[in-house]
């Protein structure tokens, strides 16, 4: 609930790293480099299957709503892999996209509308912007 890309497996990882502990201590733990190197393949696989499965059942029935939802999700999801990839905690996604540097996305779905050529091109362009994200570490 209020996570659109799902949460995270290690989000109480997360909260521990980055959260202030209000009374006595608590262990604050680094980003494991193991979760570095599986966490952004699992992420931009889940935005790939996404925008492909949205690309074949919403685009063509000129479904701009769903696409919006499914653009928005696969946003979230590749986000979490740049963020991943940097070795960055994320606890919510309030400022997951500018983060990620994938603010853009605001203006790739106010875009859209229920033409299914626009909506393929959103699709398209979201792909790009996607494969252009920053994944080094800042």
């Amino acid at each position: 609930m209020f996570h659109l890309a799902g949460v995270p497996s290690y989000l109480p990882v997360a909260e521990l790293a980055v959260n202030r502990v209000l009374r006595g201590d608590l262990p604050r733990p680094d980003y494991p480099e193991a979760l570095r190197g599986t966490a952004p393949v699992m992420w931009r696989g889940r935005a790939e299957l996404t925008l492909r499965y949205t690309r074949g059942a919403f685009v063509p029935r000129g479904q701009a709503t769903a696409v919006a939802g499914a653009l928005a999700t696969a946003a979230m999801e590749t986000a979490h892999a740049v963020l991943a990839a940097r070795g960055e905690w994320v606890t919510n996604e309030k400022r997951l996209l500018p983060r990620a540097g994938l603010r853009e996305m605001d203006a790739i779905v106010a875009e859209s509308r229920s033409d299914p050529g626009v909506l393929a091109k959103a699709v398209d362009d979201a792909e790009t912007l996607f494969r252009t994200a920053d994944f080094a570490t800042k």
